[in-house]
């Protein structure tokens, strides 16, 4: 691959399906996630600095974050909804106006009547 995304590590291209860690502007795959001293693989959010091409500075910590589909940034994975039938509903309103804070004894009771 002559063009696309590059690895910062290994230099090789990055197809789409594979797993990527990020460090500001740098793409790594999983395994060229490393450091450069002990040669340790990272894990997200273990602290690293990075060090600017030329090896003149060091820049602030960073933690780094792992990205594998466009889909999953920023959402929360979540069941499938409840969905209440309205004498579900009758029976735990009659149970929460007699008690608003059911004992668990209680909340398993209304468990297995709804």
């Amino acid at each position: 691959r002559c063009f696309g995304t590059k690895c910062a590590g290994c230099a090789q291209g990055i197809s789409p399906s594979d797993l990527v860690r990020r460090a500001r502007s740098k793409v790594f795959h999983l395994n060229c996630f490393t450091c450069m001293m002990c040669n340790k693989q990272l894990s997200t959010g273990e602290e690293l600095y990075i060090i600017d091409e030329n090896n003149a500075n060091v820049s602030d910590k960073e933690t780094g974050s792992n990205e594998n589909d466009d889909q999953n940034l920023g959402a929360k994975r979540r069941g499938p909804r409840t969905t209440i039938k309205a004498k579900q509903l009758e029976t735990l309103k009659a149970a929460f106006a007699a008690t608003p804070k059911p004992t668990r004894h209680i909340r398993e009771q209304l468990a297995q009547e709804t």
